[in-house]
């Protein structure tokens, strides 16, 4: 064996045809086996790498507020849809936004995508549906606590997150003394900007309520991306009326909190946003379409 060895050791590592026939079969079969052995081992260790970087790329998914486009564009009348219901179904089960040409306010629960009409009712949105303004992440809840009755809407605090840097989806499920919450009415162009609109919104006002408040905090540095501090939704359990939260008051109801530390904003592909200014603190202006 010893004398075989120095006779086939420096055989060029691809297949020499011409001299293969002259090496021992008892030679060729355990080189064969060692090929083999190897080609599997090469072959296990991928599938492992591979399912590895599958598995942190879906936890980050997991742990990401998907954004479609800014709220200064929407401020400025940006209304236009790019992005469609079935899209959105794979970056979220929980959201807020609106729809295209500002049909109705979208609030997204349990993977369900509703649409709170400009009458206050509410329908379940078409996969083909489109926003032009919406924030989705799957919820995976962190942490929760009852929230003290009585408590409104200004009074919630970062303090009750955490911290005021990271991004924070939320519920608030329980009963509610009172509900005032907004739906605009579509659009149609020229379109007024969102300030324009909001002077004659309709407005609802829901007393011994019991459903989710459903939304986001954003940290202070996302200022004209979106609405920073809280922004939230409301849905009754029936399924039957909701809005876009200006106030509320608790009366039984548990703060539910999932820390999203990824953001993935998706901007959109059209005229009107490229020919948009956004060099503009729009802050005042959005705080008067808030309240």
């Amino acid at each position: 064996m010893y004398k075989l060895f120095h006779k086939y050791k420096n055989m060029p590592c691809g297949i020499d045809y011409k001299h293969i026939a002259s090496v021992p079969s008892f030679v060729v079969k355990p080189m064969r086996l060692v090929a083999f052995l190897t080609l599997v081992k090469i072959s296990l260790l991928s599938i492992a790498l591979y399912s590895s970087a599958g598995c942190a790329h879906w936890k980050k998914d997991k742990d990401t507020v998907y954004q479609v486009s800014t709220i200064d564009a929407l401020l400025n009348a940006c209304y236009e849809g790019s992005v469609d219901i079935h899209t959105l179904r794979r970056h979220g089960d929980t959201g807020i936004g609106t729809f295209n040409q500002l049909d109705g306010e979208m609030i997204v629960l349990d993977g369900i995508f509703y649409k709170i009409k400009s009458d206050g009712t509410i329908v379940q949105a078409d996969d083909s549906d489109t926003t032009p303004f919406c924030s989705v992440t799957f919820f995976e809840k962190e942490k929760s606590f009852e929230l003290q009755s009585g408590l409104k809407l200004n009074q919630l605090s970062s303090s009750m997150l955490g911290s005021c840097n990271y991004f924070y989806a939320m519920k608030i499920c329980g009963k509610f003394k009172t509900v005032k919450a907004r739906s605009v009415p579509k659009q149609s162009k020229p379109y007024p900007m969102l300030l324009e609109i909001a002077r004659t919104q309709p407005v609802f006002n829901y007393q011994d309520i019991e459903g989710t408040a459903v939304g986001f905090f954003s940290p202070a540095f996302a200022k004209g991306l979106n609405i920073t501090g809280f922004h939230l939704h409301f849905i009754s359990s029936d399924r039957k009326s909701g809005g876009h939260i200006l106030d509320f008051e608790i009366d039984k109801a548990q703060l539910q909190i999932d820390e999203t530390r990824g953001f993935q904003m998706l901007l959109p592909d059209d005229e009107a946003f490229r020919r948009l200014d956004l060099t503009q603190d729009k802050e005042k202006e959005l705080n008067k379409v808030e309240k």
